[in-house]
């Protein structure tokens, strides 16, 4: 059960940016040349082109410029590409740049909240420290999320824009755009061709081994909320594998949260905790 819940909790996540107000990337014209693979180099004005129009199909400012993202529904986790449980509960909050807190279950009592580069997982039994992959888990797809990508990867020096060609994304026509960050960090997006929404995001990390994993979301089932774009069914793979897959019944922008939503401080010790002792 604790394993299927972890696996819930990365799954499915829109995943979150910056708190204060982000104006609009510049237009591909206006782009200075830090930010491109050369001099007036047609591929990365293409590519800067392609992230306007899609930004615009996203909602523009009302998308830049959001600060929190309530969203309820249910969440798959798979195993080897295959259903692994009847799917969980779960209502997820989200306030930028780096805090989320997600209740899970029909009862809502199992809560993960995140704040910063700290997590903690609370139960029955109290508040802990949640476990350090975990942790690390979220703290990459935050790094990596579309949110982050556009409103601040595009705006620092030295990222490089790519047009990478058409491709097939979920069964659709996408035109595929690679951001790369002064750290070669890079995030590929396919954009649909038609609607120009973002249809999947891809990255790579290595893990402790030095293996290469790569990560993908897929995005679907779009509905407008508050002027926004809103992708209702989320999937994650792992190196092309199904890994989960989350379906919103609700969503909501620019709730207000209380001033201790994602306070946690640890009550006791995960890997030490003795119920029987704690009774006498």
């Amino acid at each position: 059960m604790k394993s299927a819940l972890l696996l819930i909790l990365l799954t499915g996540s829109l995943l979150w940016a910056q708190e204060s107000p982000v104006t609009a990337p510049p237009a591909a014209s206006e782009l200075p040349k830090s930010t491109t693979s050369g001099p007036a180099d047609p591929g990365a004005l293409k590519a800067r082109k392609l992230i306007d129009q899609m930004i615009a199909a996203l909602g523009g400012d009302a998308w830049l410029n959001y600060k929190t993202l309530t969203t309820e529904g249910r969440s798959y986790v798979f195993f080897h590409g295959k259903p692994a449980s009847a799917g969980i509960q779960f209502w997820r909050f989200n306030q930028y740049p780096d805090k989320e807190r997600r209740e899970l279950t029909k009862q809502r009592d199992v809560v993960y909240i995140y704040n910063g580069s700290k997590g903690y997982e609370k139960t029955y039994k109290g508040v802990s420290a949640d476990e350090q992959k975990s942790v690390d888990e979220y703290i990459r797809r935050n790094r990596h999320s579309l949110e982050v990508v556009i409103r601040q990867w595009l705006n620092a020096p030295g990222t490089v824009l790519f047009y990478d060609g058409q491709s097939i994304a979920d069964q659709q026509m996408v035109d595929v755009v690679s951001i790369l960050n002064k750290d070669n960090d890079e995030v590929t997006i396919g954009i649909d061709i038609y609607t120009h929404l973002p249809i999947n995001r891809r990255y790579s990390w290595r893990d402790a081994d030095k293996y290469r994993i790569d990560d993908e979301t897929i995005y679907g089932n779009y509905r407008k909320v508050q002027g926004i774009q809103t992708p209702y069914t989320i999937t994650n793979k792992r190196d092309g594998e199904i890994s989960g897959q989350s379906f919103l019944s609700r969503a909501a922008y620019n709730e207000d949260y209380p001033p201790d939503y994602f306070d946690a401080t640890a009550t006791y010790d995960r890997q030490h905790y003795n119920p029987k002792a704690d009774k006498h």
